[in-house]
């Protein structure tokens, strides 16, 4: 005991530790025993971060591909800017054939394309405009010159009416009751006339030659109607003069008998003039309004798209007399010379861009887009990792033992001298990606009958004690139902639920076998560290993991 007293006063430090020890001893086997059989929960503080979705695939290098040089426009070469050997850049002019003809007919389409973009000559539409507005003038003109007439008109057939004229009641009052007759329907023609002259005249009084157009046109037609009034009026009256006159045996020889007859013929006449010089009034107007619209609307969109088509068409032509290198590569052979025809084909370069086939299921394909980027690893070359992008998709999958497969070629940004043709490579493309949004580790995910959740917790669970995978929770989690988005290898994304700074369960911990160890006395030191004695049940608590 004496030994001892003195080896703590002389080593404080080392008995410090010591003590220390076994305290943490004597806790683990006296108390870790009572909080073993509750359930641990392993807990991450939600972030934003960033995630993508991959598919990944397996093929080989392709070696180079050779392609045949030809203008799209035959001609004869005016020049030749390469050599057989020489390296070209992508868009380097190789050749080119006479573009003389080809560039004339581009300008003539482009100036078709542009006077119809530009809308209607203005010459041709002011002069459409001039017409209908002459058109409406004469119009006008018509008009007044028919209510003129028309006045005088009516006190001609007045005339006939009144009392002492041919068709007046002292001549009528000896006629036969047929006479009679014929002699009420002219002077009820005669009256519905008189009615609408008079209520055009009023119409023409409201109105000037420099009324609107629409203003007009209701004036005309309404004096179009009167003169088909006007007209029936008059032959009405003239079967009646003739009915009377032959009724009381007239002589036909009666001077004033045969003036009046012949007036009411001119009248008539007169009257079916009208009748036509206002119709035509009245389509000249439409015509003119036709003509107008037709020469302010005269290009549709379908004139405009064929011009456009044209147009591009003699593009293509004229961009079809040059011979541009497609990519960087090497010119493997040339036949082109100024002053010959250009043929079908004036050479062949040798691509320098190497490229990776890989193959893909059904499922992995559907989510390959052209232009995608990827990432490239060899097995040959443990340290080289380089960077494409998706070139080209098989459209059509090839069957091998009832499996789907289609082709994907991915070009290579950048060469390398130490990739070969032929090489295995193993390509990883980025589906898609999202930056900056709600990331958590997909094993808290879990779902139940379709929908989504993860179990939360309102407040940071205690420090997690050491030794321990979790930290212990009497208060059970709350399940939040979230709505995920982009699913990666081992993170979900949250578009919906979650928001930072949310404590979330990642794993939760709950004990297989629980034991609880009693003894009568303080375990010794030694028994502690070297886990001898009597430990009940032999040996510590199982701990099974929740996913």
């Amino acid at each position: 005991m004496q030994k001892t007293k003195t080896f703590i006063s002389s080593h404080k430090i080392i008995s410090g530790i010591t003590l220390i020890i076994i305290v943490l001893g004597v806790y683990f086997v006296f108390f870790k025993g009572k909080t073993s059989g509750e359930t641990q929960y392993v807990t991450e503080t939600v972030q934003k971060g960033s995630i993508t979705t991959n598919v990944t695939g397996t093929g080989q290098i392709e070696a180079s591909n050779t392609i045949t040089l030809s203008p799209k426009t035959s001609g004869v070469i005016n020049y030749v800017g390469v050599s057989v050997g020489d390296s070209v850049k992508k868009g380097k002019l190789i050749a080119s054939v006479d573009s003389s003809d080809a560039k004339m007919a581009l300008i003539n389409a482009q100036i078709s394309l542009d006077n119809l973009t530009k809308g209607p000559d203005t010459l041709t539409l002011l002069q459409k405009q001039n017409g209908l507005a002459d058109a409406y003038d004469s119009g006008w003109n018509t008009v007044s010159t028919f209510l003129s007439d028309m006045i005088v008109m009516d006190n001609n057939l007045e005339s006939l009416y009144n009392g002492s004229g041919y068709l007046g009641y002292q001549n009528i009052a000896k006629t036969s009751n047929s006479s009679r007759e014929k002699v009420s329907t002219g002077e009820d023609s005669y009256y519905k006339a008189k009615d609408s002259i008079d209520n055009l005249t009023k119409l023409f009084k409201t109105l000037s030659r420099s009324s609107s157009q629409n203003d007009i046109s209701n004036l005309m037609n309404q004096s179009y109607q009167s003169s088909l009034l006007i007209s029936a009026a008059i032959k009405d009256t003239q079967t009646a003069f003739n009915t009377v006159v032959a009724d009381l045996d007239i002589a036909t020889s009666d001077t004033n008998t045969s003036t009046t007859r012949t007036n009411i013929s001119s009248w008539l006449s007169s009257a079916n003039s009208y009748v036509n010089s206002l119709s035509s009034a009245i389509n000249n107007i439409k015509e003119d309004t036709q003509s107008l619209e037709d020469t302010a609307t005269s290009v549709t969109s379908q004139d405009i798209q064929a011009a456009q088509l044209s147009e591009q068409s003699k593009q293509d032509a004229y961009d079809g007399c040059f011979v541009y290198a497609p990519f960087d590569g090497v010119i493997a052979t040339l036949t082109a010379q100024v002053g010959q025809s250009s043929g079908s084909s004036i050479g062949t370069i040798i691509t320098k861009q190497q490229l990776a086939t890989i193959s893909l299921n059904e499922v992995d394909i559907a989510k390959i887009k052209l232009g995608q980027k990827a990432t490239l690893t060899f097995d040959a070359i443990d340290s080289l990792s380089v960077t494409g992008v998706v070139s080209e998709i098989d459209s059509v999958g090839t069957v091998s033992q009832g499996v789907v497969s289609y082709n994907v070629k991915i070009s290579l940004d950048v060469g390398d001298d130490r990739v070969k043709p032929g090489m295995s490579v193993s390509v990883t493309v980025i589906t898609d990606s999202a930056q900056d949004v709600i990331v958590i580790p997909s094993s808290a995910v879990k779902t139940q009958n379709g929908t989504s959740y993860v179990e939360t917790f309102s407040t940071p669970l205690a420090p997690t004690l050491i030794g321990a995978q979790g930290s212990p929770s009497v208060i059970p989690p709350t399940q939040t139902e979230v709505t995920t988005g982009l699913v990666g290898d081992t993170d979900t994304e949250i578009t919906s639920g979650l928001k930072e700074g949310d404590i979330i369960v990642t794993k939760t911990i709950t004990n297989a076998t629980t034991t609880t160890t009693k003894k009568s006395s303080a375990p010794s030191i030694l028994g502690a560290v070297s886990g001898g004695g009597n430990r009940g049940g032999g040996g510590g608590a199982a701990f099974r993991p929740i996913d």
